[in-house]
């Protein structure tokens, strides 16, 4: 079974502890308008990618370690953007953003082969073009693992 969460409430959470500076945000390393804050909940490896109107996110893009795929390095992807921003591309934006920078760096720790993966809804119509503009345009009907509900999944295998 597979895990499908709703982005939207990491994006909120995310926002509030910018705002209330408990994060502390580095700069991207090959878009310099991207920023990302490394971290573990629960032990695994979270990179939230973001970019920002002043300190508004506007676009949000994690990238959570899961268990491997097919022997890979698995990253679950998670895109929010808020309701005001909608419409613009960021989503796409921001998530083909964070697959570089996830591919730059991995690969500079000696990792150059991993997965990304996006869980969706079936009835998910924006994420669905999301994820099939970004990840893949073949996805694969799963069960999800909280909800029982029909969803995609969409995997990205990367190799350097």
């Amino acid at each position: 079974m597979s895990r499908m969460t709703d982005p939207t409430h990491a994006l909120v959470s995310f926002q509030k502890s910018l705002t209330e500076g408990a994060v502390k945000l580095q700069p991207a390393m090959l878009d310099p308008a991207l920023f990302v804050h490394l971290d573990k909940p629960n032990g695994h490896t979270r990179f939230t990618y973001v970019y920002l109107e002043n300190q508004t996110v506007i676009a949000l893009a994690m990238m959570v370690a899961v268990e491997s795929l097919d022997g890979l390095l698995c990253f679950q992807a998670g895109v929010a953007v808020p309701e005001e921003f909608r419409g613009k591309g960021l989503a796409k934006k921001v998530l083909r953003a964070s697959i570089a920078e996830l591919k730059n760096g991995l690969a500079r720790n000696g990792i150059r082969s991993f997965a990304v993966e996006g869980i969706v809804s079936e009835t998910n119509v924006a994420s669905k073009k999301v994820s099939e503009a970004t990840i893949s345009k073949n996805p694969k009907t799963v069960k999800d693992e909280f909800t029982g509900e029909p969803a995609l999944q969409y995997v990205l295998k990367i190799s350097g």
